[in-house]
């Protein structure tokens, strides 16, 4: 039987901070942390949680963190599926950025298979505090840097190690990845959001805050 749906808010004061990178990359004075527990992400025999074999990751998430999570300011980002594709079916494709992209600030670097459906987004700037204690395992990073999107939805990830190679394309702003598979990804002026059409799952990051959906 699903368990009861139960919302966290938690608001927290934070220094106001100059930002160089860009109307993405501008911190919040105030951080707010919003969890919303359906049910915990669970393993499936038909798609694995795990990630992708090609797209490294030091410190996987446990299965335990919820399929919803909003954490920070959130400007501008989707809260639903549902809004997030509107967006991007309404953005013009951008010609030959297919898996690889960045931001047009560069503090934001994108990969996807466009056979997978698998689709991961990390910053350089602006690595987000952890909303959950099951979100970082111990021993390792205790901030997430990135957020991979898999069959079984977004997950954040503390990471150590990063995706990125230094000659991704640039996707600017108000442009989609040009259309093959089921990802597709945006780039707006207050961050980058990612679908998987197949499973209704996405996410959007931009510096010190994501949402998952």
């Amino acid at each position: 039987m699903p368990g009861r749906a139960v919302v966290v808010l938690v608001s927290l004061a934070v220094p106001s901070l100059l930002a160089s990178c860009g109307a993405a990359d501008l911190p919040s004075p105030r951080r707010t942390v919003t969890v919303t527990v359906d049910a915990p992400a669970e393993p499936s025999a038909e798609a694995p949680t795990s990630a992708p074999s090609e797209v490294p990751t030091s410190a996987p998430t446990s299965t335990l963190v919820p399929r919803a999570l909003a954490v920070g300011r959130q400007r501008g980002a989707p809260k639903s599926f549902e809004e997030a594709k509107g967006r991007i079916d309404a953005a013009r494709p951008a010609a030959s950025v297919r898996e690889r992209f960045r931001s047009p600030t560069g503090n934001i670097v994108c990969r996807r298979d466009t056979n997978s459906g698998d689709a991961s987004c990390e910053v350089e700037k602006g690595r987000i505090a952890p909303p959950l204690p099951t979100i970082c395992p111990a021993g390792g990073p205790t901030d997430i840097g990135r957020i991979e999107l898999g069959p079984n939805g977004a997950r954040p990830v503390c990471n150590s190690d990063t995706i990125g190679t230094g000659g991704e394309p640039e996707l600017g702003y108000g442009a989609r990845t040009e259309p093959s598979g089921t990802t597709a990804c945006l780039s707006e002026t207050f961050g980058v959001t990612c679908i998987d059409e197949a499973g209704r799952h996405g996410f959007f990051l931009a510096r010190d805050t994501f949402v998952t959906f």
